[in-house]
């Protein structure tokens, strides 16, 4: 806003831009007025008792003419900001992410801001909001639902920048509250990944056997060994069908991924909804032929069937895939546990080895491993792996050495 000047006519008028003007009161202790003109032709006016308070809504009346927000979202209430960002005609999100959403909005978001006035909302009612959650993984989620709503609030013009209400916003534990380790299966690929988080081959292939002996099923060490050398992740894995593995050419298509809802499981699309094609090499590093044994379990499928059923031949839930055959398996593979009882490796780290794995083939390129893995960019791929390969920095020190 330009700076303010005093009509010439009337000197107890303060006009600023877009018409707006701010009037002294005609007696001493009576109300500032404020007046101005809608897009639509319309004379607004309001009061206000001092000066200060006067200036301060005519700040607002200014950004929003601005903006060319209409006075109808000046009236607006939270839920408005809630019922937007949930619009389905504006969102093209899975039934998981959705569900997800509309959980957050439903017990933080709309109870503390849902009958405010929009143009009351600071940053403690967001503060207020992000405190609500009870660990880090909600307060994370949590904070990105909350910016996400924000950003496209701002958009439709709901939410004034001026407001500002995420700024320096931070989650603030419960009294009490011991913060988790990062657990990488319960936030996909939001952070780096260190070397102490990535199983080692003879881990892995020890998990395999330990679950393909657990129940006497033999393809339970090629769902272990396909996961880990094909960087498929929980979903996908379990959703995966006869026909989408092409043996010939080592191959999966990845184009659905299984999922649980309130209603029960069920398919969508795979994550950030890219279609991708992924790979698995020949013998695993410790000599397991890997091609056969996916051929020998291809022999025993129809090409519609799952490749890794439940006992009961439907899709695997991940609960119940934990606690029956991961956690067991994993305790007989003797892997490492945590102070708090949990394993230093979940399922997830299994794609991990996928990745540290390939970038490590002569000639692998970061781009072709970002796309093997599903990632949205190869910005996501550089900044979750490339710190654990550090002989990356011996090789390009070597290959440029003269």
């Amino acid at each position: 806003m330009r700076p303010t000047k005093t009509s010439k006519k009337h000197p107890q008028v303060i006009d600023l831009d877009f018409g707006v003007s701010v009037h002294a009161p005609a007696t001493r202790g009576g109300y500032w007025r404020l007046r101005w003109t809608e897009e639509d032709a319309t004379r607004r006016d309001t009061t206000a008792r001092d000066r200060v308070a006067a200036m301060a809504k005519a700040e607002l009346v200014v950004e929003r003419l601005a903006s060319g927000r209409p006075e109808a979202l000046e009236r607006a209430l939270g839920a408005a900001i809630v019922e937007h960002y949930l619009d389905r005609t504006r969102t093209r999100w899975s039934d998981r992410h959705r569900e997800a959403q509309e959980s957050y909005c439903a017990r933080f978001v709309t109870p503390v801001i849902g009958r405010l006035p929009v143009r009351s909302l600071t940053r403690s009612h967001f503060q207020r909001i992000l405190d609500q959650a009870g660990s880090t993984t909600v307060a994370e989620h949590l904070r990105r639902t909350l910016s996400a709503m924000v950003n496209v609030a701002l958009g439709e013009g709901l939410l004034l920048v001026s407001q500002d209400v995420m700024r320096a916003l931070r989650w603030h534990p419960p009294a009490g509250y011991v913060i988790p380790a990062h657990d990488p299966e319960e936030l996909d690929d939001l952070g780096g990944v260190e070397e102490a988080d990535i199983p080692t081959a003879g881990a892995v292939h020890a998990l395999a056997r330990a679950a393909a002996e657990l129940h006497d099923v033999w393809w339970r060490e090629l769902e272990f060994l396909l996961v880990a050398y094909s960087g498929m992740r929980w979903g996908e894995h379990a959703a995966l069908t006869a026909d989408r593995l092409q043996a010939p050419r080592r191959r999966i298509v990845i184009d659905r991924q299984v999922i649980e809802t309130r209603e029960g499981l069920g398919l969508s699309a795979p994550k950030n909804r890219r279609r991708r094609i992924t790979m698995y090499p020949a013998r695993t590093p410790a000599g397991i032929d890997l091609a056969e044994m996916v051929e020998r379990r291809l022999g025993e499928l129809s090409p519609t069937d799952l490749v890794f059923p439940s006992p009961k031949g439907h899709w695997a839930r991940r609960s119940n895939f934990r606690r029956n055959l991961f956690v067991p398996a994993a305790s007989g593979a003797a892997w490492p546990v945590r102070a708090d009882g949990r394993f230093v490796w979940t399922f997830h780290s299994l794609r991990h080895v996928f990745a540290t794995w390939a970038l490590h083939q002569p000639g692998a390129r970061l781009e072709d491993v970002s796309r093997l893995l599903g990632h949205s960019s190869i910005r996501v791929t550089q900044d979750i792996y490339i710190g654990v390969d550090s002989e990356i920095y011996d090789r390009f020190f070597l290959a440029t050495a003269g």
